[in-house]
Order: C-alpha cells, then sequence, then structure tokens
C-alpha cells in the first residue's frame, strides 16, 4: 500500500487516541495551528510515488551541525540478532566507535544498514538517530527542531505507510528533509504500524539495492573537510563529537 492523502486523514484521526496524537496536538497544533494546518495540507500534496520524496524547508543543504540522519530500528538485523537489541535507539557499534582505532565488527554488524548510514552520517557532520515509536519521534526530533531549531535538514529511512505522516511532522518543524522508503518487510496499514509502534515487528525491513546506493552518495556528497571523530549520545540521539575523548 502507498501513502495517500487518505491514508494521512485515516492516520491522524486515529492517532487522536493514541499518545503520540494528543502530545503532537499539545506540543505542536495547539501552539501553533496555521503552521500545522499548512503541514497537513503540504503532505497530502507531496508526491509519495518515488522511494526517494523530498519535504520543502528552509535549510539550504544537508550536512554539518543541525542535520540529522533518521533510520528504522526495523532495519536491524535478526540472524544473527543485533547485539543492542531490537526496539530501541541504541547501536553498540557506533556508540563505540572512535575514527582512526581498529576492532573487530560483529558478525550481525557487518551488513548492518544502520552501522553504514551511521558511520557516513558521523563523515558528514549530522547527528543520527535510531527511530522507534511516534511518541519519541515526535519528543527528539519534532519538537526540538520547532522549539529550539534543533535540526533544520534530515535524511530518513522509514516505510512508504509512514510518508505522509512523517512529512507532517517535518513540515510543521521547518526541517527539509529527504525520505526512502522500505523496499520490503515495511508496514502496509495502520494495525501493522500499530504493532510496530509498540515494538511487535516479526519482520526486518530493507532498502532497495539500488536506493541504498543513492542514500550512500547522499551523505557521501555531505562529508565534511574535518569529520568528527565519534558520537556522544545525549538522550535518544547520536550526535558528532570532534575530541573522542
Amino acid at each position: 500500500m502507498t501513502s495517500s492523502p487518505l491514508s494521512l486523514l485515516a492516520f491522524c484521526g486515529c492517532s487522536l487516541f493514541r499518545e503520540y496524537g494528543w502530545q503532537f496536538f499539545r506540543r505542536i497544533a495547539l501552539p501553533h495551528p496555521v503552521k500545522t494546518a499548512r503541514a497537513v495540507r503540504a503532505a497530502a500534496a507531496l508526491d509519495t510515488s518515488g522511494v526517494l520524496v523530498e519535504v520543502p524547508g528552509p535549510a539550504a543543504a544537508f550536512g554539518g551541525a543541525r542535520s540529522v540522519v533518521g533510520v528504522g530500528f526495523c532495519l536491524k538485523p535478526l540472524d544473527p540478532p543485533c547485539p543492542s537489541g531490537r526496539f530501541n535507539h541504541d547501536c553498540a557499534f557506533l556508540e563505540n566507535f572512535r575514527d582512526g582505532e581498529t576492532a573487530d565488527v560483529p558478525a550481525p554488524c557487518r551488513s548492518c544498514a544502520i552501522r553504514e548510514f551511521g558511520l557516513l552520517s558521523l563523515r558528514a557532520g549530522a547527528a543520527y538517530y535510531v527511530m522507534t515509536s511516534a511518541r519519541d519521534i515526535l519528543l527528539d526530533v519534532f519538537a526540538p527542531a520547532l522549539a529550539r531549531g534543533t535540526f533544520s535538514a534530515g535524511a530518513f529511512a522509514l516505510c512508504r505507510y509512514s510518508l505522509r505522516p512523517f512529512a507532517v511532522g517535518l513540515l510543521a518543524a521547518d526541517v527539509r528533509g529527504w525520505m526512502w522508503a522500505f523496499a520490503t518487510g515495511d508496514c502496509r496499514d495502520y494495525p501493522t504500524w500499530l504493532r510496530a509502534d509498540n515494538g511487535d515487528k516479526p519482520d526486518r525491513t530493507d532498502i532497495a539495492a539500488a536506493d541504498r546506493q543513492t542514500l550512500r552518495e547522499f551523505l557521501r556528497a555531505a562529508a565534511q573537510a574535518a569529520p568528527p571523530a565519534c558520537f556522544e549520545k545525549r538522550g535518544n540521539v547520536l550526535h558528532p563529537r570532534t575530541d573522542p575523548a
């Protein structure tokens, strides 16, 4: 199922009875009703037929301070399983990575897209976020971006069903976004999405090989001349740190 204006309205209606819905209403819609209404209209008008969906925003480009990369927890490996667990914001490899140090890569991490894109995000000087629930995304990305300008540009990998609802959050928070849709294992309707939002996600998602390459190239194009050496975790988000000590 593709994301559609009608599915966006259905998502909004169903979410009003969930914590994400009333938190979004309290933190974003109520204090910024006109901005939120415009965000809903703009998200409904987006062309989501392609794998890459661009969301307009004030940022000139992606990369460096105030940029963030967000990827779904459902990209984590299942067999062998992710050493950090699945339904969380953790990545033990990235949290312990130090540029210039050599270390064995655990078997589950060798082909993990989260590890790969995390390293490319670090080179781009961007924050990195393993996305779990809609509530956490609101509190960790959308609300700080709107209230404090924490983020102004972001690249995200998520299920196609979530594209328009996610775009509402980006537009309301003034974050320019580039969204890549999963090719397999993704949620196709609200009941499946809701189960995944609560951590019940038995399938591993994946990005098509060609689309994974475009995301690689996008992040590589934003590489910094003097990239940060490591990440440090602040709350649920990994932020670049130039001093590895």
